[in-house]
C-alpha cells in the first residue's frame, strides 16, 4: 500500500472518530412517566439576526416533533405537565476571529416541579452565521429524536 494511502486512511479514521464525539447530546435526567402535555416557551437568547430570525423555526420545529412523539402541546404552561424550554448560546468566537459570534442551541424540558426531565445541545458552537431556519429545524429534530415518546394511558 502507498505511504500516501495509508496516511489518508489514518487520517479519515481519525477524523471520523473526532467527529462522532461531535454528536447531539441528550440526558434524560428523570421519569417522563405522565408527562403527556408540554408547553413550548418563546426560545431565549437570540441575540445575532441568524439566530433571532431561527429562534420561530426552533419554537414550531419543537412543537411539531414533540406531537410526533405523541405529547399534547398546550397553550399555556398552567394546562402542561412539562414546559420545554430553549435558548441560544451565544458567545465570541476564542480563535483568531474575534469578531465573530459562534451560538448553539439548548433544550431543556422541567416537570412543574421545575425538575429538569430532558436536556440537549446542539454540540459544539459554530459561527451564528451558520444558523438558518433549516439547520434549526433540523438540529431540533435531531434532539428532540432523544426524547422518548409520551406514554398514555389506554382506557
Amino acid at each position: 500500500m502507498h505511504p500516501q494511502l495509508k496516511f489518508a486512511l489514518a487520517l479519515l479514521t481519525v477524523l471520523a472518530a473526532f467527529l462522532s464525539g461531535c454528536a447531539t447530546g441528550a440526558t434524560p435526567h428523570a421519569s417522563l412517566a405522565g408527562i403527556t402535555r408540554v408547553y413550548v416557551a418563546d426560545t431565549v437568547g437570540g441575540a445575532t439576526p441568524e439566530t433571532s430570525n431561527a429562534s420561530n423555526a426552533v419554537h414550531d420545529a419543537s412543537i411539531s416533533e414533540l406531537r410526533h412523539l405523541g405529547y399534547v402541546v398546550v397553550l399555556n404552561a398552567a394546562e402542561a405537565d412539562a414546559v420545554l424550554k430553549s435558548s441560544w448560546r451565544i458567545k465570541k468566537s476564542e480563535d483568531n476571529r474575534q469578531d465573530v459570534q459562534v451560538a448553539s442551541l439548548s433544550l431543556s424540558l422541567f416537570n412543574k416541579k421545575n425538575q429538569r426531565l430532558f436536556d440537549a445541545d446542539s454540540g459544539p458552537s459554530v459561527p451564528s452565521g451558520f444558523w438558518s431556519e433549516s439547520r434549526a429545524i433540523s438540529e431540533v429534530n435531531g434532539m428532540l429524536n432523544h426524547l422518548s415518546r409520551a406514554v398514555t394511558s389506554q382506557k
